[in-house]
């Protein structure tokens, strides 16, 4: 579809999105959705035998600035690192502790 006939719609969303009320909560709702990218972005990996682990207590306002996006309209939200482990880590191979549900799960 030609961009010229999508003007009603983007305008439709500018006014929505960017110059109505709904403009405060964007970075946020953005935010979670890189959630669901992230969960997609490690399940891929894993398919591929690539180990990954996503990090807390990052400092975005860091990253912001080591990355140069201080000024762009990009905001760093999530870090997640992606690598291989080494052969010779010997907790990798360990079997995992597993609880039963009824330890964890409470039915009322």
């Amino acid at each position: 579809m030609p961009a010229e006939q999508l003007g009603f719609y983007r305008d439709l969303m500018q006014k929505d999105l960017i110059d109505g009320p709904r403009s405060q909560q964007i970075q946020r709702w953005a935010s979670n959705q890189v959630c669901i990218a992230l969960g997609t972005f490690m399940t891929a990996a894993a398919l591929l035998g690539v180990d990954t682990c996503p990090i807390e207590g990052f400092s975005p306002p860091e990253y912001d600035r080591i990355l140069g996006l201080e000024s762009s309209s990009y905001r760093s939200c999530v870090v997640c690192a992606a690598g291989y482990r080494d052969g010779s880590d010997k907790y990798a191979g360990l079997a995992r502790v597993r609880y039963a549900p009824s330890a964890l799960i409470e039915y009322r």
